[in-house]
């Protein structure tokens, strides 16, 4: 890979547009609602952001429904679907959605709640990264260090497309400490109304919640031997300890909220298969240069280890 890490980051953001461009359907902005062969659950609905809906970047990937959303055909929502047989599966997941999204409509794409009726059987959700700024984080602490202090300016400006409502031009630690860990409280609170909504709109409902894929690997030394987490090195040792903390506390979030309301709880962060890892075993990618998948997301390995430990989870 050539280049600057913010040119190789640019060049990835641009090979994304255009792979959106190309996959634009003319199914609106409704939720992609497919029909199996009535094996499993009679309806199962995915709700949740990027990580539920953004698989491998390709025109031929995608999903119906809205471009914005960029839900593609790898993703572990659609897979589970398939795999079980579902007679009607409902993906109203979107990329950069947060909790708010799942009661109000956001950029032309109606509330994911919407997509929840008495006869649901199976729900499925990822949802937490937005509202916490996992992306912020990772721009602050990895994308950001490695750019001179003259063009930061420039970076910051990505900000708002990216985490809304977070700074980067603070540093890292202050995007971790302080933005991040006040959005991890209300977090907390917040998914206890996200599980109590979806139990009034589909009372009889298994949910099924997963946890963000491990973007960090566990120590420095798997780090500094990886090219393709040469960024990362930018930071202090200090800022990479912080990270492995943010991912580990936002998993922390997700799983205490489902266990105490009851809901099947999958938290995919085995190790081994971080940013850092050979791209055939790496689960996220931080490019997403070399795996085809949008940066600092899941790959298509990572989408199937989530799908099948749902599909574990579920019994099957």
């Amino acid at each position: 890979m050539a280049g600057s890490t913010a040119q190789q980051f640019g060049g990835s953001a641009q090979a994304l547009g255009e792979n959106i461009g190309a996959g634009m359907t003319p199914d609106g902005n409704l939720p992609a609602v497919t029909s199996g062969d009535g094996e499993g659950p009679g309806k199962y609905v995915a709700l949740g952001d990027s990580y539920a809906a953004v698989g491998r970047i390709a025109p031929g990937a995608w999903s119906d429904g809205p471009v914005g959303c960029v839900r593609t055909d790898d993703a572990y929502p659609t897979v589970v679907a398939r795999e079980l047989g579902v007679g009607t599966f409902v993906n109203a997941s979107c990329g950069g959605a947060v909790t708010d999204d799942f009661w109000a409509p956001d950029k032309g794409v109606p509330p994911q709640f919407d997509a929840l009726t008495d006869d649901t059987d199976l729900v499925s959700m990822s949802i937490g990264g937005n509202d916490v700024g996992f992306g912020a984080v990772i721009l602050a602490c990895s994308v950001r260090t490695n750019v001179a202090e003259p063009l930061r300016p420039a970076v910051d400006q990505l900000m708002p497309s990216i985490s809304e409502g977070f700074d980067s031009s603070t540093g890292c630690a202050d995007v971790i400490d302080r933005q991040a860990a006040a959005a991890l409280d209300e977090l907390d609170t917040h998914m206890d109304e996200v599980y109590a909504e979806i139990a009034r709109r589909s009372p009889n409902a298994q949910v099924v919640t997963t946890g963000y894929l491990a973007a960090i690997p566990e120590t420095d030394e798997i780090i500094a031997s990886s090219p393709a987490c040469a960024p990362l090195m930018a930071a202090s040792r200090e800022e990479r300890d912080k990270v492995r903390g943010f991912q580990n506390s936002l998993n922390d979030v997700v799983r205490a909220a489902a266990e105490r309301n009851g809901a099947t709880v999958v938290i995919p962060d085995e190790p081994g298969h971080s940013m850092c890892a050979p791209a055939h075993t790496r689960y996220v990618d931080l490019l997403g240069v070399e795996t085809g998948a949008a940066p600092i997301h899941p790959t298509s390995l990572g989408h199937a280890h989530v799908a099948d430990r749902v599909l574990t989870a579920l019994g099957r």
